[in-house]
């Protein structure tokens, strides 16, 4: 397969293509193996999944495994590749990096400051995520409008850079429009598989943005859906992010 160069001109000829799985079954056709899906386990991941088999397609799918996922991250994990048929790539942090931090910081550093969770996130996620990146001209996120105030303005498609070169990397939201509802509705409409958190419910409280075991609580009713992620700062930043999706402070 010829390599197709990620530019403006590529964005252009993508653009018309509105709906999601006809955008899924393109870019796949297209880069094949060098564009995957990456999830984290939550809805707009297995829909992606659903809708590129639906296309055809044996999807590329990776996940970042920070080896403190739930329990039931893992399970979905599972009953996606029974379901689909696909490997479900895990990328984990550097061992001995993550020994290095463990003995330096303890094993709840999250706790300490802001600095050591972004470090925590950065060497558990961000650096794996860097790693898988390199082998990828196309990546396709969960990322969607509804999830927060700093990504209500992100669009289906953005060419990011990689590595020291700087090489480019089409960065692609399929369901950026999508709603919580509609993708609920499209899971239980199709068979897909979701995680059991995300019908976890007490008293009004419930899971809607899920990470790492401890640095994810459940959400009050009247609170953001990331307000459950690293919860002691909450009185700090109201747009938390782990690193993987960086948003420019003058773009929200």
């Amino acid at each position: 397969m010829a390599k197709e160069a990620i530019n403006e001109a590529l964005i252009q000829s993508l653009e018309p293509i509105q709906d999601p799985q006809a955008l899924i079954g393109e870019l796949f056709r297209r880069f094949g193996d060098r564009a995957a899906i990456g999830t984290s386990g939550q809805l707009t991941g297995v829909v992606m999944v659903d809708l590129a088999v639906k296309a055809g397609l044996k999807p590329r799918v990776f996940t970042i495994d920070t080896l403190r996922l739930f329990p039931e991250t893992y399970q979905l994990f599972d009953a996606l590749e029974k379901k689909y048929s696909l490997k479900i790539e895990k990328i984990q942090p550097d061992p001995e990096k993550l020994k290095a931090m463990l003995r330096e910081h303890g094993e709840f550093l999250f706790f300490d400051s802001k600095e050591k969770q972004e470090f925590c996130c950065h060497l558990r996620k961000v650096e794996p995520n860097e790693r898988v990146l390199g082998t990828l001209d196309v990546w396709l996120t969960g990322l969607r409008a509804d999830q927060s105030k700093a990504r209500a303005a992100t669009g289906r498609f953005e060419i990011i850079p990689h590595g020291p070169e700087r090489r480019p990397i089409l960065k692609v939201a399929p369901l950026v429009d999508w709603t919580e509802e509609r993708l609920r509705r499209y899971c239980e409409d199709n068979g897909v598989p979701v995680h059991k958190l995300l019908f976890w419910e007490q008293d009004g409280w419930r899971y809607e943005s899920l990470g790492c075991v401890i640095c994810t609580t459940p959400i009050g009713p009247f609170e953001p859906r990331r307000a459950g992620r690293w919860r002691w700062f909450n009185g700090l930043d109201d747009d938390k992010e782990c690193g993987l999706h960086v948003v420019k402070k003058d773009e929200v």
